[in-house]
């Protein structure tokens, strides 16, 4: 984020950011534009501005998981992708987007949201709806390292009915206030700065016991689509490297995060 762009960033956000943040280290270049195509293509093609945190107000096309798109209006919703180098080859950050979604839904509980939940592997859920989701994308690095772009859209306020196959979630009734953006963001921005590096130290394992505690399948019956056979079973949760365990009739199957969904049949 050089200083011949400034003009397209909200500095006086971005500091507001920061200092409502305290876990964000001071190498740490946060940034706040006014409206961006995606935060994670201009995080992507920024490969040596690292660690960095980017928040757009408004997104015309972010990227979802299996392609879908992301947009978001201005007010109406909380969008931002860090980029974070972690030293390891990407075989090694299995359970990354869970361990995301783990201390997203911490923050968010700790701020006094309710009814906050997981479905595997990246959707943050409220009351059953899907109020946000995570996209991770890896690049190789050098030395053996890999850079992890972390994008998270989350719904502030509800999206016009229509749009969704399924109801969304929100975290406020209406159009939210800019505080609300302030201290979401920061929230979450600070959790994520905790969260990182101990993912880096410890792996998924370090967030297993709670992203179980928070899997809204939990006891339930699942189906899994888009692999080469159909799968269901009994949701157990997930292991330590973040790969769903179902229980179908005694055998255990095993599932590994990929372009598959999860639907409750039950």
């Amino acid at each position: 984020m050089d200083a011949a762009h400034d003009t397209e960033y909200d500095l006086d956000l971005a500091a507001a950011l920061r200092s409502a943040a305290p876990a964000v280290p001071a190498d740490w270049r946060v940034g706040v534009r006014a409206q961006c195509v995606s935060t994670n293509s201009e995080l992507l093609a920024q490969a040596d501005d690292v660690p960095a945190a980017l928040f757009a107000l408004e997104q015309t096309h972010g990227r979802g998981r299996r392609g879908r798109d992301w947009a978001s209006r201005p007010g109406d919703s909380l969008t931002f992708s860090l980029h974070y180098r972690f030293g390891c080859r990407a075989a090694a950050l299995s359970g990354l987007s869970l361990a995301v979604g783990v201390a997203l839904a911490d923050a968010l509980s700790t701020q006094g949201t309710d009814g906050i939940a997981l479905k595997w592997p990246n959707d943050l859920m409220r009351h059953g709806g899907k109020l946000g989701g995570v996209l991770i994308e890896l690049a190789s690095a050098p030395a053996g390292a890999t850079s992890a772009v972390i994008g998270v859209g989350i719904n502030l306020a509800p999206p016009p009915l229509g749009e969704y196959a399924h109801p969304p979630a929100s975290l406020c009734a209406a159009t939210p206030a800019r505080a609300d953006w302030l201290r979401t963001g920061a929230a979450l921005l600070d959790a994520l700065a905790r969260a990182l590096p101990y993912f880096a130290a410890h792996g998924f394992e370090g967030f297993v016991d709670r992203w179980n505690g928070y899997n809204l399948h939990a006891g339930r019956r699942v189906n899994i689509l888009g692999e080469r056979r159909p799968l269901a079973g009994i949701c157990l949760g997930a292991d330590r490297d973040g790969a769903l365990l179902l229980d179908d009739g005694g055998r255990i199957e095993r599932v590994l995060s990929g372009d598959v969904s999860l639907r409750a049949s039950d």
